[in-house]
C-alpha cells in the first residue's frame, strides 16, 4: 500500500525550502557583479572585489530562501548608488596603501562625512600622484563635512595646503603641518582684515580692545577677545603696528566724544553742587 504524504494544517505538503549558499553564489557571479555595477574601474583583484563587496552583496540578496541572479542584484545596487558609493569610497580610503589615479578619482568624487578622518590620507595621494584638480573638490567636501559635523564655524585656512583646517595651537589637521603666526597672518591677510574690523566697531569696544594685546579669528573672521570662544578659534596677537592702527581709530573717532562727555558730565556734577 503507497504511503500517503504528510501533510501541514493548511492541507500542503510539508516542504523543507533549501537555501542558497551565498558565499558560493558571490565567489562565481563577483566579477560579473563588479562589471554590471561599474566598479570594474577601480582595477581590483577577485579577493580584493570580495573583500570590499561580499557585506552589501548579502544585503542587496535578501532572502536565501529563493534564487537571486545577478543582474537582479546590480540593479539594486544601482538603485541605490549614490548611499553605496559613499561606502565603498571610504572602505577603499581606509584599506588601500596607494591608490591608482581611477581609484582617487573615485573616493574623492563619492567621499562624504568621513572626509574629515581621512582626508590627510586621501591629501596625502592627491599630492603624490599631482592631482591638484582633485584638491579643490576635496577642499570643499571637508568644508561641508566640517559645517554639517562639527556645527561651528570653519577653522582659519591652512596656508600649505589649502584647507579649513588649522587648530588653536597652529597645527593643521590635513597636511599636519606646525605653523608660524605670522604664516597664518599673512595667508589670513589680517592686517587688512584688521583694518575692516575695527572699522566697525563702536567706540565702547574700542577703548575696551585697547586693554588686550590680542583678537580671536577662525574662519568667519576676527572676533572680540571677549566674545564666546569657540574651541576653534585662534588667539592672534596684535603688533605694534596693529596696536597703533586701534589707538589711532579711536583717537579719531571716539576720543574727542569721549572727552566731551567727561565733561558734560562735570558740568552736571558742579551744577548739582551748586544746588
Amino acid at each position: 500500500m503507497a504511503r500517503k504524504k504528510s501533510k501541514n494544517k493548511e492541507g500542503k505538503s510539508s516542504r523543507k525550502k533549501k537555501s542558497i549558499n551565498i558565499d558560493s553564489w558571490i565567489d562565481k557571479y563577483i566579477m560579473d557583479f563588479v562589471s554590471l555595477i561599474g566598479l570594474d574601474i577601480l582595477g581590483l583583484g577577485k579577493k580584493a572585489y570580495k573583500e570590499l563587496l561580499s557585506d552589501i552583496m548579502i544585503e542587496l540578496y535578501g532572502s536565501l530562501t529563493s534564487y537571486t541572479n545577478v543582474k537582479t542584484l546590480a540593479k539594486r545596487y544601482l538603485r541605490n548608488r549614490r548611499l553605496l558609493d559613499e561606502v565603498i569610497a571610504s572602505r577603499l580610503a581606509m584599506t588601500l596603501d596607494k591608490f591608482t589615479e581611477e581609484q582617487l578619482e573615485f573616493i574623492v568624487y563619492n567621499i562624504s562625512d568621513s572626509v574629515l578622518n581621512l582626508a590627510p590620507k586621501i591629501y596625502e595621494e592627491i599630492k603624490r600622484l599631482g592631482r591638484n584638480d582633485l584638491a579643490t573638490l576635496l577642499r570643499v567636501k571637508w568644508a561641508n563635512a566640517w559645517l554639517k559635523i562639527k556645527k561651528t564655524s570653519l577653522p582659519l585656512e591652512c596656508p600649505k595646503c589649502g584647507f579649513n583646517a588649522v587648530m588653536p595651537d597652529l597645527t593643521c589637521l590635513v597636511c599636519n603641518s606646525v605653523l608660524k603666526e605670522s604664516e597664518v597672518k599673512q595667508h589670513a591677510n589680517f592686517l587688512s582684515s584688521f583694518k575692516m574690523f575695527i572699522d566697525d566697531l563702536q567706540c565702547e569696544d574700542l577703548k575696551r580692545l585697547l586693554n588686550y594685546d590680542y583678537v580671536l579669528m577662525n574662519g568667519a573672521g576676527i572676533k572680540l577677545p571677549w566674545e564666546r570662544k569657540e574651541p576653534i578659534d585662534v588667539e592672534i596677537f596684535l603688533s605694534d603696528v596693529e596696536k597703533k592702527l586701534l589707538k589711532e581709530e579711536y583717537k579719531l573717532r571716539c576720543e574727542q566724544m569721549d572727552n566731551a562727555d567727561h565733561q558734560q558730565r562735570g558740568v552736571c556734577e558742579e551744577h548739582h553742587l551748586q544746588q
